[in-house]
């Protein structure tokens, strides 16, 4: 398969200010927060282009990272792309959600789309006529398993993502995920709506509805843990430029899915039907992610500082293991520990005087981080405290190896203290 990358960048126009001296001062400097990767489907014989954006310090993070992936389906995950990551990034850096990979599928095909009465069209003496259906566009399909036998793979074997995936569509790119669940439902675990109480209507087949196939498709129950949630800002039911029943239609189809999918919520399906007060059809989407997130990541689970599993009976790194062992099985995929939550307890254990605790979580530190001068720094502090000489001095060599590599601003500093142990090993 061939690929190539490019960089997405929030790039604005060259700054120019101003200083005292009427000397110009220029900042061009790009805040790339993505790649846009086009590559060759053998599957679907044409190019497919992505938007993907990874999480901080992907680079600098061992093979024992993996991520989840989101996905935003179409033009409207182009459209909400930097949105997004920016969602994302803040509930991760908080310890509200795991760290995830986050792609947007730019061209995703769909079948032909009977309207179902859903969208009137338009208006002629007083008269609204209907459009039928939306005709099949690509290979629908085909695309499924381009994603499932080259988008996948291709995202594990270069960006570590994992099996955990959910999918989001906003308003008319909600057709592709509603057609992947109906389809091969297990594709994804988790289906994010926004703006589609319309779409949620339409169907496969005329007269038959979204609802109809979605509720068909879980006869035999999910087979993995599946997330559902709908929401729709509280406008979208006072659409001034439609007829009132079309308002009514959008109501009975959430009531409708309420009802026919409610007989399958269980622990392996949760289903989430929202209003967003107070919002447009497209303003909603920030408040509709963030309560999504919400439900998938609640906060009773999430919201677990390291510092209070420190302070509880026992040894810090078997606390902090025994909590994630248990959050990874109930998601069902490895959640680690934050680099940078241990980075702050190593510092608090170690002016604790708990300084095996502080070696152990070092350790884990450098196992995930191998290229962290703090970590390996705070690691042979540790073992010189511990008075282990001998292996204190020999973790300030690969510091100052891995300094020296870095061509570290600090290089001088881990030079003396290594000099200070050679001078109390010699006392």
């Amino acid at each position: 398969m061939l690929f190539t990358l490019a960089s997405i960048s929030c790039k604005s126009h060259e700054i120019t200010t101003v200083n005292t001296n009427k000397q110009p001062i220029i900042t061009p400097k790009p805040l790339n927060y993505g790649q846009q990767i086009a590559f060759d489907s053998k599957i679907l014989g044409k190019s497919q282009v992505m938007n993907i954006y990874l999480p901080e310090n992907f680079e600098q993070s061992s093979p024992h990272h993996t991520y989840p992936v989101i996905f935003i389906s179409d033009y409207h995950g182009t459209r909400f792309f930097h949105t997004l990551t920016g969602i994302v990034k803040h509930l991760s850096d908080v310890n509200r959600m795991p760290n995830s990979i986050v792609v947007s599928l730019n061209d995703t095909h769909a079948p032909e789309i009977y309207v179902n009465g859903m969208w009137s069209g338009v208006e002629t003496n007083g008269v609204w006529a209907g459009m039928e259906k939306f005709d099949k566009y690509g290979q629908p399909d085909l695309y499924i398993r381009h994603l499932r036998e080259e988008v996948f793979p291709f995202l594990k074997e270069n960006y570590r993502a994992n099996d955990h995936r959910t999918i989001i569509g906003v308003s008319g790119s909600a057709v592709f995920p509603l057609n992947a669940f109906v389809q091969d439902s297990q594709i994804f675990n988790n289906y994010l709506f926004l703006a589609s109480s319309d779409m949620i209507g339409m169907g496969l087949k005329k007269g038959n509805t979204f609802i109809d196939a979605m509720a068909q498709s879980l006869i035999n129950g999910p087979g993995r843990r599946e997330f559902l949630y709908f929401a729709d800002a509280d406008s979208d039911f006072v659409y001034k430029h439609a007829p009132p029943q079309q308002s009514l239609k959008k109501l009975n189809n959430l009531q409708k899915l309420k009802d026919e999918l409610a007989v399958y919520k269980n622990n392996d399906l949760t289903l989430t039907i929202e209003t967003i007060a107070n919002e447009s059809h497209y303003g909603a989407f920030i408040k509709a992610m963030r309560s999504a997130f919400e439900h998938m990541y609640p906060g009773e689970l999430w919201a677990t500082e390291l510092l209070d599993l420190i302070k509880q009976p026992g040894d810090a790194m078997v606390n902090i293991d025994n909590f994630y062992h248990d959050l990874s099985a109930k998601y069902g995929f490895e959640i680690l520990p934050k680099v940078k939550s241990l980075a702050s307890i190593t510092r608090r254990l170690l002016r604790s005087g708990r300084t095996k605790e502080t070696i152990s979580v070092a350790q884990r530190w450098n196992l995930y981080q191998p290229k962290s001068l703090a970590a390996l720094l705070i690691w042979a502090q540790g073992l010189e405290k511990l008075a282990l000489n001998k292996e204190a001095l020999t973790k300030y060599q690969q510091l100052i190896l891995l300094a020296e590599e870095q061509q570290s601003g600090r290089l001088a500093e881990f030079k003396l203290a290594m000099q200070n142990m050679q001078i109390k090993m010699k006392q």
